[in-house]
């Protein structure tokens, strides 16, 4: 459970726009479990280690934490029921090793290319986050449909409401973030003032960190990471992950199923079937938190958020479309 800490008598106020950036980082509102927040002692030297894989990326502690969604009665593609309780086990009972569909507990590690292999349940599903260990997971690469993970064995360390993906995404997000940043430490980085990243092969991770700096991967399920103030960061292949987390920042992952994250008064945008999530500062508890929601088919006509199309947050932390539509490279200049 995690630690209450003691409200100060003072209530905190925002950060004043335009002035020095937050030391806050934007990361999930997940309970204190050794892998919220980013802390970069436990994460690979630049240019000592290779890039860790997503399926063995254990983040802050020694699991790789994956998500998965089932139906409202718990049962996944092929009838295999799962428990909707924390803390419970699950062991596949045919398990094979071999990288291939079937044979063990499929999910997306870190939420990194969800939809691969299977398209999710985005209304009704129920989502859930189980942690195992690197070694009991096997990476899955799928031509065509997208690739996905399985684990021999897991334990349960969350299980969402009916349709709430923005919670089970917010629970590993800070281990998601995490993952981009050192992934993108192996491959291409700028860390000075105004550096620019490209990274255009498949998988492939790029890392903007100075002030202003812009990072972009092009190829299919890559990664962008842009860190400074005023970043942009860019992931325009299917399955992208696109993270901005620096005041002001823009992030946008234009293909389809992609995710984008911004941080406080950042602006972001997704493709088809994504997601979205910008921080936001609560005054009245002083506190910065995540406001994530769905991109739909595209036009909005479904409710949800429409495909690539800026987005901001207003006082009150809703979405709300950006004035300015340009793209971040001249948005953000």
């Amino acid at each position: 459970m995690p630690t209450k800490s003691k409200k100060s008598s003072a209530r905190k106020k925002a950060p004043p726009k335009g002035k020095k950036k937050p030391a806050t980082p934007a990361t999930s509102s997940a309970p204190d479990n050794k892998l919220s927040g980013v802390d970069s002692a436990t994460q690979p030297d630049q240019g000592t280690l290779a890039i860790i894989p997503s399926h063995q990326w254990t983040h802050k502690g020694d699991e790789v934490f994956i998500l998965k969604c089932v139906d409202p009665e718990g049962k996944a593609y092929g009838g295999f029921s799962w428990p909707l309780t924390v803390g419970a086990t699950v062991e596949a009972p045919d398990w094979d090793p071999t990288p291939k569909c079937g044979g063990g507990l499929h999910g997306w590690a870190w939420g990194i290319g969800i939809g691969g292999g299977k398209d999710p349940d985005w209304h009704y599903g129920i989502w859930i986050a189980f942690s195992t260990k690197p070694e009991d997971v096997v990476h899955i690469v799928n031509d065509g449909s997208g690739d996905k993970d399985k684990a021999r064995c897991c334990v349960i360390r969350y299980v969402s409401k009916c349709g709430d993906w923005q919670g089970a995404t917010n629970f590993i997000l800070a281990g998601q973030i995490a993952w981009v940043q050192q992934a993108s430490r192996g491959a291409a980085s700028a860390t000075g003032s105004s550096g620019a990243a490209s990274a255009t092969g498949y998988r492939g991770a790029a890392s903007a960190t100075g002030s202003r700096g812009a990072a972009s991967a092009t190829g299919s399920s890559g990664a962008a990471s842009a860190t400074g103030s005023r970043g942009a960061a860019s992931a325009t292949g299917s399955r992208g992950a696109a993270s901005a987390t620096g005041y002001r920042g823009a992030a946008s992952a234009t293909g389809d199923r992609g995710a984008a994250v911004a941080g406080l008064y950042g602006r972001a945008r997704a493709g088809k079937f994504g997601c979205v999530g910008i921080a936001f500062w609560n005054a009245t508890d002083g506190r910065q938190e995540m406001r994530c929601r769905e991109v739909g088919a595209g036009d909005g006509s479904d409710g949800k958020l429409k495909s690539c199309v800026w987005y901001r947050l207003d006082e009150a932390g809703e979405f709300m479309e950006d004035a300015n539509q340009q793209p971040a490279m001249e948005a953000e200049s």
